[in-house]
């Protein structure tokens, strides 16, 4: 153990050779610095939220980055832990993704997330560019054309629309065999 400690700590322990007494001491020197490090990790990865315009690879890059810090600090938050984290880090732009996450149950992991992210992404993109020319399409066309009592020319009085005779339905030929009395043309 002393020879992978630094000089300075070394000198520390040159006296005591009991391996324990070392680890003890070594913890209650860093032990405050390794938990204001975890609370800066946990802060970071709980406040952070994916910016309008920004694209999602790098922001789920960053997350996965978080809970690997928080697991070699020994507090592991596990993969469906840190999914919720990501998913809740998203945009209301993403609640249709999220919803059909939760509707169908997937159960992946976060590089498989991160995919389909991008593509989620990339389909709100789409979506947000012809979202202005479908409004400009279905808008309603009001044009009035002259008196719409008058009575158009070339048509009879008395021809009046009627509708088509209905189908005959599908079924057995008039001769077929009856399944129940084993009986024909019924």
């Amino acid at each position: 153990m002393l020879a992978c400690m630094e000089p300075d700590l070394q000198l520390q322990f040159d006296n005591n050779h009991v391996a324990r007494d070392m680890i003890l001491a070594l913890n209650d020197m860093f032990q405050t610095q390794a938990r204001t490090e975890r609370f800066n990790v946990s802060k970071g990865f709980v406040e952070t939220k994916l910016a309008k315009g920004t694209t999602v690879g790098p922001h789920v890059i960053k997350m996965v980055g978080y809970t690997q810090s928080l697991e070699k600090l020994g507090f592991p938050i596990g993969p469906e832990l840190a999914t919720d984290f990501i998913i809740m880090s998203l945009p209301p732009s993403y609640g249709n993704f999220v919803m059909n996450y939760h509707m169908h149950g997937a159960e992946k992991g976060l590089n498989e997330l991160c995919g389909m992210l991008k593509i989620a992404e990339a389909d709100i993109k789409k979506g947000a560019g012809s979202s202005h020319v479908m409004a400009v399409q279905n808008k309603p066309k009001f044009k009035k054309k002259g008196n719409s009592w008058k009575k158009k020319k070339g048509k009879a009085k008395d021809e009046i629309s009627k509708p088509n005779p209905p189908a005959p339905k599908a079924g057995p030929p008039a001769d077929a065999k009856c399944f129940h009395c084993h009986g024909k043309g019924h």
